[in-house]
């Protein structure tokens, strides 16, 4: 037996965990695609829940601890982002051509800007949140929302409302400036629309009955 003999069985194996580890690396990738891909149906709720069933156990788990519904959070979502997990504002043109700078930070499935998921990482003590994925997101919707009934006296049903200080801030908010603005108004009404059709679809829905055993 040659040397040559004595190392082909070596290399074999070596390559077929070479192999093995590239395909486990390439699922996990997919995976994570799949998992943050856009829902289908993004107008009912029913559908998103039922196409993304973890997604409806991270939505309860933020209504339980921030006691917004889940409606109302969902809405805020599908108006910032509608979903999307890599969501970002587009880049400005420099000269009108080169692609520049982004008009803000904001980013993720929340559109959350880098010094306000700050204070929520702080606050939470979330140090491994992300603003791509979705039960980070969710649960960042909730605290904010909950900062809002309680320092802005707001209903948690109240989904115009709430979107408001989610979009100028609390103290945009309690300036009243936000009343001059009618395309923020128009947002918020839109916001409050798809609440209460998410609301009627969830309570409607077999997932929605259930999802506190799911």
């Amino acid at each position: 037996m040659n040397e040559s003999d004595v190392k082909t069985p070596y290399l074999s194996w070596r390559f077929i965990l070479i192999v093995l580890a590239i395909a486990i690396a390439c699922l996990v990738i997919l995976s994570g695609c799949v998992s943050n891909s856009r829902p289908s149906n993004v107008s009912n709720i029913c559908a998103v829940f039922d196409e993304k069933r973890g997604w409806l156990r991270s939505a309860a788990r933020s209504e339980r601890k921030w006691q917004i519904p889940i409606p109302v959070m969902m809405a805020v979502i599908q108006k910032e982002s509608s979903f999307i997990a890599t969501a970002r504002p587009p880049r400005k043109k420099l000269l009108g051509l080169i692609p520049w700078k982004r008009a803000s930070t904001s980013l993720g499935y929340t559109q959350a800007k880098d010094e306000t998921w700050w204070d929520y990482i702080e606050a939470t003590k979330s140090r491994t949140a992300s603003r791509t994925n979705f039960a980070d997101s969710i649960d960042f919707v909730g605290w904010y929302l909950r900062r809002s009934v309680t320092h802005a006296g707001i209903a948690p049903t109240n989904a115009a409302h709430l979107y408001i200080t989610y979009y100028a801030g609390l103290s945009g908010y309690k300036s009243g400036n936000w009343q001059k603005s009618e395309w923020l108004k128009d947002a918020a009404n839109r916001v409050q629309k798809q609440a209460n059709a998410y609301t009627a679809q969830f309570n409607r829905c077999r997932i929605g009955r259930n999802r506190l055993r799911s």
